[in-house]
């Protein structure tokens, strides 16, 4: 099972940050990242669709990693952030990831 990774530190609500995830931990050796996608989901006991609350950017790929610009998020929100890199075999590779949306110190 994968482990779930959360970012640090929380997104301001409102404000445009860059966000990715390096493959290079999952992804075979000598197997490149061709493309990504990108959905967003509430952290609850039942994920719903978040997309409305975010600007998403195109997913974009640098090496073995996958980025989009995000921007949005409700205060006081958490979310998922689900990326899936599709790999140069046709191999999808989904991992979660976690960002609290709040104003930072």
């Amino acid at each position: 099972m994968p482990v779930t990774r959360r970012y640090s530190p929380e997104h301001p609500p409102g404000e445009s940050c860059s966000f990715g995830l390096d493959f290079s931990f999952v992804v075979p050796v000598g197997v490149g990242v061709e493309s990504g996608t990108l959905a967003i989901l509430t952290n609850t006991a039942a994920p719903v669709d978040a997309s409305a609350d975010w600007t998403i950017g195109p997913v974009t790929v640098r090496g073995r990693a996958i980025y989009a610009n995000l921007t949005g998020g409700v205060s006081g929100t958490d979310y998922q952030l689900k990326w899936t890199a599709v790999d140069s075999q046709g191999n999808a590779w989904p991992r979660t990831c976690l960002v609290l949306c709040a104003d930072t110190s």
